[in-house]
């Protein structure tokens, strides 16, 4: 019997940041909606590796589900996609998507990633699922090239410089992030109480929970769409992969 990896999408945000009257992850990304490059990417991926059994859970909104389920439709027919209902928060969301899964063995997979980086590649999906034959939980993440400074606000609302940290001893984690389902199960008390905190991401969950978490190395194209300028940017990431240009990060 084939292995299962299950994926979960978060895809329930509003988008705020965004603006305009279109929900992010309907955006066109030349030719294609922004959830429909993240599908495609997971699609890529699941022929690619056959003797994976891979299935996709959108965690969505009740007013977004009908416009995915025609994306789904029309794109993707051959791809084994169930949904659950987002909630208030991210994790909330994640959660509702944990309880969506079924007949997962301990040793199966769950990969968690965001809706809105579409520009994830399978590249990217096989060094997470990689990662885990040997680590319980493992991201994709890049190093920071910029440098990083820690600081304070005075009352007078200025931002003050108190540190400057090696950069080399930071990463910017990305998703996708994965679990073994055993390990993820742990989390599950988490996601539901979350402790007073907003988790933004799930190997924070995966930190709090006492789990060791790995990083593999990512892409610095794997950008999430989050903004206008971020559609710009990513137009341009896949029109360099359409000429077969490396793009410069």
């Amino acid at each position: 019997m084939n292995r299962k990896c299950y994926f979960l999408i978060p895809a329930a945000g509003s988008g705020k940041r965004m603006g305009g009257p279109v929900p992010k992850l309907m955006i066109d990304v030349l030719g294609l909606p922004v959830i429909a490059r993240t599908l495609g990417a997971i699609d890529d991926y699941a022929s690619s590796y056959p003797d994976i059994d891979c299935r996709i859970i959108l965690i969505t909104t009740e007013d977004l589900k009908p416009k995915l389920m025609s994306i789904v439709t029309d794109y993707f027919p051959g791809l084994d996609i169930s949904y659950a209902e987002g909630g208030a928060t991210r994790s909330a969301s994640v959660l509702n998507g944990i309880r969506a899964i079924e007949d997962a063995d301990d040793d199966d997979l769950v990969l968690i990633h965001d809706g809105a980086r579409c520009l994830v590649t399978k590249e990217e999906i096989k060094a997470v699922y990689e990662g885990l034959e040997t680590s319980p939980v493992c991201a994709s993440a890049v190093a920071v090239k910029d440098t990083l400074k820690k600081t304070s606000v005075s009352k007078d609302g200025k931002v003050i410089v108190e540190s400057t940290p090696n950069r080399s001893d930071y990463y910017a984690v990305r998703t996708p992030q994965g679990f073994r389902f055993s390990e993820l199960m742990k989390c599950v008390d988490y996601y539901a109480s979350e402790e007073g905190i907003t988790a933004t991401d799930d190997t924070l969950i995966a930190e709090r929970c006492g789990l060791t978490v790995t990083l593999v190395e990512g892409s610095y194209a794997n950008i999430k769409i989050t903004t206008p300028e971020d559609v710009a940017v990513a137009r341009e990431i896949v029109r360099a992969r359409w000429q077969k240009q490396p793009f410069e990060d």
